[in-house]
């Protein structure tokens, strides 16, 4: 076999299996009534009993199921996380955003600050009219209670509602890191770099807290209810596995997608209106 026969195969099956990745990912659901469907099966045919809530059986293995259960939906979320973000709609997305990115220059830095607070503004007063017309109430009617008018006890709620409502915070950060967090570009980000990693390594802490101190022993007579009860307690972390995957998958899918386009069209906003507005100035100085 050739070199180039076997790096084309390599590809073909790591494309094949991001491809059966994604399907069982978009097919969680169907895997999930599945395994509830077979669990179902196994209980029918066995006699079932409650243990007693409270005692240290039951209490260990609630532990332990928990434990599990957390370490396995938030691992498989990252992976399907991952596998959403090489998807095409999510590196179409990416790439465009790139692409806007990259045209931002530094002296374009204080007036793009200056075209997001306009454009926070301008949100925050479509986001008041639509819940004021929504209630049957109009902008006029907003004012006349801002400059003190008597309204009726169902208008002062919505107006006060409607008073409370703040801008949304928009940075250059926020649009020019892949990211996107923070809403503030003058903060250390040391500090919260440190928190979000105690937080990410707070499950596998509890695990091996837990894993160096328990002790296990054989269970004597391992009979077939003695299995199906086994098998029936481990059904629940499948599940759990599957719905942390999808979730992460449709995220990069959903949320993810959708914020890099956001970020990608306020660039472009930001872009075409500076072009406009410093065409003249150009033009003047290509006449000089």
């Amino acid at each position: 076999m050739s070199d180039g026969n076997f790096g084309r195969e390599l590809l073909e099956s790591g494309a094949l299996m991001k491809r059966g990745f994604a399907y069982l990912a978009k097919s969680s659901g169907k895997v999930v009534a599945v395994i509830t469907a077979i669990v179902a099966v196994l209980v029918t045919f066995t006699d079932i009993a409650l243990t007693n809530f409270g005692t240290a059986a039951f209490t260990t293995t609630l532990l332990v199921m928990l434990i599990a259960s957390y370490l396995i939906y938030f691992s498989l979320e990252d992976a399907g996380e991952r596998l959403g973000e090489e998807s095409e709609e999510y590196s179409s997305a990416r790439q465009s955003y790139v692409a806007v990115r990259g045209r931002i220059l530094p002296e374009h830095i204080a007036s793009l600050r200056e075209y997001l607070a306009d454009y926070a503004a301008a949100e925050l007063d479509y986001r008041r009219r639509n819940y004021l017309c929504r209630e049957g109430y109009s902008p006029e009617d907003y004012a006349a209670y801002k400059r003190g008018a008597s309204v009726s006890r169902r208008a002062l709620r919505t107006f006060r509602r409607a008073e409370r409502m703040r801008a949304v915070s928009l940075s250059p950060t926020m649009l020019l890191s892949r990211e996107g967090v923070g809403g503030r570009e003058l903060v250390n980000p040391e500090l919260s770099r440190r928190v979000y990693s105690l937080l990410k390594l707070l499950p596998s802490t509890v695990c091996m807290f837990f894993t160096a101190s328990v002790i296990l022993t054989a269970k004597p007579n391992l009979t077939a209810s003695v299995i199906i009860e086994g098998i029936l307690k481990l059904s629940a972390l499948p599940i759990v596995g599957f719905r942390g995957y999808s979730s992460g998958y449709f995220y990069a899918l959903g949320a993810g997608c959708l914020w890099l386009e956001t970020k990608t069209r306020l660039l472009l906003g930001f872009l075409e209106k500076f072009e406009l507005e410093n065409q003249d100035r150009y033009e003047v100085n290509l006449a000089e």
